[in-house]
């Protein structure tokens, strides 16, 4: 969605139009999901964390600074609601190799390279799960779900230097980790 239109439905929004905030959250949900999703591994625990921040927004809407993309403001409340779920102790279990992914994605039919995709994301996944929690957040961000490095350090009100030494970190220990699985050198 472009700036422009994105703004129009924030102000709309706003205004109280439900409609609006509607198209908002329809084009923000898959992103608001995913990240849910690769803190919890859980379907149900992400959907109730996605729902609550869209709360969230919808309550705080009002306060919305158009100096910085909606993304970014939504990947905030998603991650730290994501975050208080983990220390929470809400958290019933922790998604281990013996375990089995989500019945939807039993039921796809899936070619070989998808297979091997999947077990990939799957192992980056549980990697990440060793990584503290500075380190996770922003790996998860910026190299799962692609935002640049300056929507990171906003998100996270954090530093470029704090947030690039993070991430350096991250990598090395997900590189040595699947360097461990695979038994091969990466470069």
């Amino acid at each position: 969605m472009d700036p422009e239109t994105e703004l129009n439905l924030i102000r709309k929004s706003i205004d109280g139009d439900h409609q609006a905030f509607r198209q908002l959250v329809e084009s923000h949900q898959g992103l608001a999901y995913s990240l849910a999703y690769r803190f919890t591994r859980e379907e149900k625990e992400s959907e109730d964390i996605v729902q609550e921040a869209f709360v969230k927004l919808w309550k705080n809407l009002s306060r919305y600074n158009a100096q910085y993309r909606l993304k970014t403001w939504l990947c905030k409340i998603v991650t730290n609601l994501s975050l208080d779920y983990l220390k929470s102790g809400r958290k019933k279990k922790v998604m281990s190799e013996n375990n089995f992914p989500a019945k939807s994605m039993i039921e796809r039919v899936v070619h070989e390279d998808e297979l091997e995709s999947e077990e990939l994301k799957s192992i980056v996944l549980r990697l990440a799960e060793q990584l503290t929690e500075k380190q996770k957040v922003v790996f998860i961000l910026r190299d799962l779900e692609t935002l640049s490095s300056e929507e990171v350090c906003q998100t996270l009100e954090m530093t470029p230097g704090n947030m690039k030494s993070n991430l350096y970190h991250a990598r090395l220990k997900i590189k040595d980790g699947l360097q461990k699985i695979y038994k091969t050198k990466l470069i």
